[in-house]
């Protein structure tokens, strides 16, 4: 029965079904089991057994799976309680709370080593029973949560790419992630309770006294919640140098005290490798871009010259120098068109607005406006294994894009082909499961295998091919990204040169047409 003033008990959910909480008694008085059984089961729950000894609660446990244990320290057979308390703790995560008729100094120091969720002196009564069930079931419950969360928390830190460390109060280290002892060189065991210095060990003179002590760096702290690292060189402890990114944060408890930090960074060698590559390749173009426009623009101001002085007298010589100024103004017109149009085009990469397109529609606007360019080069240009005269849509292939970009993908290739081409272009686009391919070959001297991981670069143009911006192929990869796509090249010196497109389909707008 329920105590005076007291509630009703309302039963334990679950897997969703409402059951009595199970409790196990570890009693080896009969009589006292028995009394504590009906205890229990007045205050409304379940008791799953009675047993007298260690050994049988261990096996009734394993049967039972009860949601916690009351047991005496003093038992039957060889093991008491409290080694059945360490074990069951261990083994089973149950809360166990002992009950005793002794209070000596020295079992409470035993029975302290194995954690129980509480301590009754025999006699007790029903009250204080009930109190400390469910302030055991209760405290369990929360310990349980505090591990869920701190073992999702440690997943977490231990997933991400950033290398995280954390330190004490006094910048000892007690947390590295596999990121962190990968880029430092230290294995949390050697790592553990060294100062941050000795393990984050950065070439920066400011940083370094920053960190030598922690009052400092707290004082810091109290101006800006938060302190970045910039292009540090880590030394990691073989020796190897690293350049970092990354910031270190106070670790605060509820008071608002500082008890460590937290420092997280990144790895960002390749990084600025790979900005100081694209800066010296963009010093390059503009390198090459100035030398295009200054040399044709000396050589006209020289035919200019020239032509005013008062040595050229006849006409035909007259006539001669305008018509060489002429063509290098026209060739200098077009590298300037080139430029502005590779430019512009790039500057159209970022814009995606993705709608449903008809990709062979797209491709044949450009094959159709390019036509006049691959008669003038005196090519011959197969669609779909069909000459220009049979050039038609027969069914619409769908994807999900923006067309601007899909434009400027077919443009570049197109004019990559008829740049190169020495009699034949061949572009087939057909659907194949959920993709679209659209491929594009040309009979041309083809591309050296040393350059095919290259020719994507921005900027990057082959050594000896026609003058261009460089950004072509560069464009192309970006679209065919942008639109989850693939781009492979097939080439060798002499044998031409094929670019296979592979996008996914828009299936849908596919089964609608």
């Amino acid at each position: 029965m329920d105590l005076p003033g007291e509630p009703p008990r309302k039963p334990v959910e679950r897997t969703g079904i409402m059951l009595k909480t199970q409790i196990l008694v570890v009693e080896d008085e009969i009589i006292i089991a028995k009394d504590i059984q009906r205890s229990l089961e007045n205050l409304g729950y379940d008791v799953t057994a009675a047993v007298a000894s260690g050994e049988e609660a261990l096996k009734k446990i394993l049967v039972k799976k009860p949601d916690l244990v009351l047991m005496d320290i003093m038992l039957q057979g060889e093991i008491d309680g409290i080694e059945t308390a360490n074990e069951i703790r261990s083994e089973y995560d149950i809360p166990v709370i002992y009950l005793s008729a002794y209070a000596d100094e020295k079992m409470l120091e035993r029975a302290k080593i194995s954690e129980p969720f509480g301590y009754m002196l025999k006699p007790f009564e029903d009250r204080e029973l009930l109190t400390n069930i469910e302030m055991a079931l209760y405290k369990h419950k929360l310990e349980r949560r505090l591990r869920e969360n701190e073992e999702w928390l440690s997943t977490t830190l231990n997933s991400i790419g950033d290398a995280v460390v954390a330190t004490d109060v006094n910048l000892c280290i007690n947390f590295m992630n596999p990121v962190a002892r990968q880029f430092t060189g230290w294995q949390l065991n050697d790592a553990r309770g060294k100062h941050l210095r000795e393990v984050f060990n950065v070439v920066d003179a400011w940083k370094i006294d920053l960190l030598e002590d922690h009052s400092t760096l707290f004082a810091t702290f109290h101006r800006t919640n938060k302190i970045e690292l910039r292009g540090l060189e880590l030394i990691s402890l073989n020796g190897q140098a690293m350049l970092i990114n990354g910031c270190i944060a106070p670790i605060k408890d509820y008071k608002g005290n500082i008890t460590g930090v937290v420092l997280a960074f990144q790895n960002i060698t390749e990084r600025k490798l790979a900005e100081e590559a694209l800066a010296m390749q963009r010093e390059k173009f503009i390198s090459v871009l100035i030398h295009d426009l200054k040399t044709p623009l000396i050589a006209i101001a020289g035919y200019g010259k020239r032509y005013l002085s008062a040595k050229v007298k006849e006409e035909k010589e007259k006539n001669g120098i305008v018509e060489i100024i002429l063509g290098i103004s026209q060739e200098l017109l077009r590298t300037i068109e080139d430029t502005s149009s590779s430019l512009k085009k790039k500057a159209t990469l970022q814009m995606l607005k993705p709608e449903t397109l008809e990709l062979a529609g797209i491709i044949l606007s450009v094959v159709k406006s390019s036509l006049p360019q691959v008669e003038c080069n005196g090519l011959t240009l197969y669609v779909n294994d069909r000459p220009k005269e049979y050039f038609t849509l027969e069914e619409p292939i769908n994807v999900t894009g923006d067309s601007t970009q899909l434009k400027t993908m077919v443009e570049n290739l197109l004019s990559n082909a008829i740049k190169y081409a020495r009699s034949l272009i061949k572009i087939n686009f057909f659907r194949e499961g959920g993709t679209v391919r659209f491929v594009i070959s040309d009979d041309g001297p083809g591309i050296s295998d040393a350059y095919h991981a290259r020719i994507f670069e921005e900027y990057f143009q082959v050594p000896g091919s026609v003058k261009g911006t460089g950004l072509g192929l560069y464009s192309v990869k970006k679209v065919v990204e942008n639109h989850k796509g693939k781009i492979t090249v097939k080439s060798s010196g002499n044998l031409g040169t094929t670019f296979e497109v592979v996008l996914p389909a828009d299936d849908e707008a596919n089964e609608v047409k």
